[in-house]
Parts: structure tokens; sequence; C-alpha cells
């Protein structure tokens, strides 16, 4: 029954109404990619390598403040006519950043894409960083920023603290209370230089014509023409980060090295296993017994070259330290006693994130950017996986652990001791 169930989700597939997305690279060095599913809604993306990696140790918080000025004055307009010119079409202009990837995100009627393009170019390749829109605008926005930050959200910055330390994708998302405002107009503007190039991005277009796109890429002025920037290499290194709270909770993150963008095979059974150790997981009652009010839920998460996987715990701190022990136990001697049925819900939440035009335009552009396969790719390699691929990918996962506490943290226990 359920591998006949398994059958039909990989014949499903090949009747879904997605198309597989068309990529090239045009001769300036910037990457295009077009899936025209053909929605209503167009969504544009500009993206760099240009993440929180790409900080150097001293500029740490520099991209939160560049990513707080989208929507200001860029280099040859003002910022409010480009906010004005944009609603005008019925779109929506947002900014974003993850560890690994910058960038500027559109949603526009699909008959207006043309329209929107120059104005995306714009405002996410061509900052003008005025002195006094840092004081008056963005500086405000980061601090509201950093005063909405949830608890789950602290755990989740100092989990990469743990696991990489003073590397790279230990950088935070977010500047420091100290940093805010320590960055001059020069110092962006540098930083903008250097990565906001053709040979450092991609353009993404969900629902719209690729030839659009190409044409822009190709014809536009406002990506300068530039090489592409290489990271700084992080590794999983494992270790502990804590803060301390007020209160009896705490909520925690316990990760082990989770598979690269770059590494299809073992992407997929990192999905599969995220499906066992998931809110639907019979380990929540192993854990944390079936009448607790604490709460856990699996994570992944994957970048250029690394990545982390694990479990978040939200318990009070005098059930902390056997939960963390239970968790660690579980995840080391994960076998999946219902592997195709993890299959298929790992398969339906890669489905979910598609039917998304702007969940599935963030991942074309990491893609394009590191690497990474496309959906098509990897849910066929999530049909071939079986269990030994599974406990191959558990034991190099969690030889080592990475935890960050936060809140009543006295009695969680610290990686080595575990």
């Amino acid at each position: 029954m359920r591998a006949s169930l398994a059958s039909k989700s990989a014949a499903a597939l090949k009747t879904q109404s997605h198309v597989a997305p068309l990529k090239t690279k045009l001769k300036n060095g910037l990457s295009v990619v077009a899936q025209d599913n053909n929605g209503a809604v167009s969504q544009l993306i500009l993206a760099f390598r240009a993440g929180s990696r790409y900080q150097s140790v001293t500029q740490q918080g520099l991209v939160h403040h560049i990513r707080n000025f989208v929507g200001r004055d860029v280099q040859s307009y003002p910022g409010l006519q480009l906010v004005w010119s944009s609603a005008a079409s019925g779109g929506q202009l947002n900014s974003f950043a993850s560890r690994d990837v910058f960038g500027v995100q559109m949603s526009v009627p699909r008959d207006k894409a043309d329209y929107a393009l120059s104005i995306l170019g714009q405002v996410a390749a061509q900052p003008a960083f005025k002195p006094w829109e840092m004081e008056d605008d963005v500086l405000p926005t980061i601090h509201a920023d950093l005063a909405q930050k949830t608890a789950r959200a602290v755990v989740f910055e100092d989990i990469h603290r743990a696991a990489f330390r003073n590397d790279s994708l230990g950088f935070s998302l977010y500047s420091s209370k100290d940093q805010i405002g320590a960055f001059k107009s020069e110092e962006l503007q540098e930083f903008a230089r250097k990565h906001f190039v053709s040979g450092n991005g991609v353009l993404v277009g969900v629902n719209v014509d690729s030839g659009t796109l190409q044409q822009y890429g190709e014809e536009n002025g406002a990506i300068r023409d530039g090489i592409a920037v290489m990271n700084h290499g992080a590794y999983f290194r494992g270790g502990d980060h804590r803060r301390f709270a007020r209160g009896d909770d705490v909520h925690i993150m316990i990760a082990g090295a989770g598979a690269p963008v770059g590494d299809v095979k073992s992407l997929a059974a990192q999905h599969v296993l995220l499906a066992h150790i998931g809110q639907s997981s019979p380990l929540n009652s192993r854990i944390l017994g079936s009448s607790s009010s604490s709460e856990i839920d699996a994570f992944g998460a994957s970048y250029d070259g690394s990545g982390l996987i694990g479990a978040y715990l939200h318990t009070s701190g005098a059930k902390a330290e056997s939960a963390v022990k239970k968790t660690v136990e579980a995840l080391r001697a994960a076998k999946i006693q219902n592997l195709e049925e993890c299959k298929r819900r790992a398969i339906n939440e890669i489905h979910f994130t598609r039917e998304s035009s702007l969940l599935s335009g963030y991942e074309h552009a990491t893609n394009a950017l590191y690497k990474g396969p496309d959906a098509s790719e990897l849910l066929a390699e999530i049909q071939k996986v079986d269990q030994s691929a599974v406990d191959r990918f558990v034991k190099n996962a969690f030889e080592r652990l990475a935890i960050s506490a936060y809140g009543n943290h006295s009695t969680v226990p610290y990686s080595d001791e575990i």
C-alpha cells in the first residue's frame, strides 16, 4: 500500500502544472532563471552573493543596514519616486537577506513585469546610502527589527555562533545594538560596488517570460559588470552558546552538521530525516511525554558548503536537562520505521513550497548562485532514499553537536557532556 502511494506521488510529479525552470548565464556573467507557471502575478528577484557571511569580522551587521536601506534613494532616482512607481504598477517591494544571499523581490501583475524590472534593477543594484537617510529612516527600522526578535529567532542566530564559532556562517543576520549606525556611507557603498555586480548576481522570474528577463539582463545599465565574489569558507565545528533571560522557560536548539546546498543526495536524506523528527513524529512523545506542555520541532538550514539539522525545544528549565539528553539520544539513534511515509511527507513539503511562487523564487535564486538542485531533481532523489542512506546521514550529522539556549538555561547540558 505504501509503495503504491509513493509511486503515485512520483507519477504526480509528471502531471504538475509547473514546468522546469529555464536557466542561462549571460555574457556579462549574470545568471537568469525563469519559471513560467502561467500565473497572473509575477515574482521578480534580483539577488547577489552578498549575505551576512560576506561581511568581514569587523563588519558584522553591515548587511542588516543595507537591507533596511532598500526603498530609499538610489543613484539616479529618489526613493519616494521608485516606491510610488512600484505601488502605481500594483507591485509590492521587499528586501531580504540570508547568510548566503542578499536581494530585493517584487510581486507585480504579470502585464507590468517589464516596467517592474526597471524599478527592481535600480533599487537592488544602485543604492545611494545617503547619510541623512541613515539617521532619519534606517536606524529606527533596525531598532524595530531587534525589538521584534522572537526567542526562537534568538536561539536560531545563536546556534550558528555555536556551530561555526568565529567562521563566517556564524555571523548574524542582525546588527548588534552597539553596531547600529556604526557604518558610514563610504563603507556601505564599497560593499555594494564589490558585490552588487553582474557576475555575482542572479535575476529570477516566476510567471514571467524568459525572454523578458534575458533582454533586461543583457541591455539594462543598472547592474554593473563585475566578477563573482567567493565566500569565506565555514565548517561545522560544534560548541555552545547561551544567554540568560528571566523566567522559568528555556528555548533550546540542538544541531548537527546538515546538508550543503549543492549536495542533492545529502539534501534528500535530510528532507526525509526532517519529516521523521518533525512535529508529527513519534519522537515528540518519546522525548517530552504525551502530557508535556513542552514543544519540539525539527529544523534544517542549508548553505554553500555546510548546513545545520536538528531540533528546537521549548520547555521549562527544570525539564531541560532530561529533554536535551533524550533529544540527542533520539537523533543519534534515529531509525525510520515508516520510511515511505516520511518520503511522502518530505515530497509534500516540497510541493507546498513550489505552490508559493515567492518561496520557489527564493529557492531558485539560492540554487542558481550555489549550484543547488531544482525541485524536480530533489524530488527524484528523495524517491531513491533508503534506510542505509538515512543511517549514513545520521552518523555523519550528529557525530558532533552544537547547542544554543536562551532563558533559564542553568540545567542545559553542554555539547561535550553528551
